[in-house]
């Protein structure tokens, strides 16, 4: 068993994990309703990685762990994630438990990086779907932080 500031390890377990790909746009249509293959704007550079798991705490506590390395694309990019969460367990009866959880997200985000039309007067669009009329911008910021409240009872 090992402890940090008086609370102790009781169970880990590791959920899963492993390579994966995103996936990504490969057709668009433009303006003009011709079909453009867009698949080598996307196509994945990196080897995809993610690690999910937990530690279970001698408190009624288990903490969620997630770890995810990202993508790397010509036209996309989303840094190294790290999603750390804890939930803690009340038991209200012999039927019934509330689980409380927060967890947040560290990284993870998401860079676009714009198409320039040909016309000359390089206009930037987002390239997985040529919406040459929309002005480009960066997606916003994510929401990283979230509260789950769960209430159980057994029949």
């Amino acid at each position: 068993m090992v402890c940090l500031f008086e609370a102790c390890i009781i169970s880990a377990q590791i959920l899963g994990g492993g390579s994966y790909s995103d996936s990504e746009p490969t057709l668009a249509v433009d303006s003009n309703s011709i079909v453009h293959n867009i698949s080598s704007f996307y196509e994945i550079q990196n080897n995809q990685f993610d690690l999910k798991g937990y530690l279970i705490l001698d408190s009624d506590k288990r903490i969620d762990l997630y770890y995810d390395n990202g993508l790397k694309s010509q036209k996309r990019k989303r840094s190294k994630a790290l999603t750390i969460g804890m939930t803690q367990l009340e038991i209200i009866n012999k039927d019934s438990h509330i689980t409380f959880g927060i967890s947040t997200k560290l990284g993870g985000r998401t860079t676009e990086i714009a198409c320039t039309d040909d016309s000359g007067l390089n206009r930037q669009f987002f390239c997985d779907n040529l919406a040459t009329l929309d002005p480009f911008t960066q997606p916003q910021h994510n929401k990283n932080a979230k509260v789950i409240i769960n209430y159980e009872y057994k029949f």
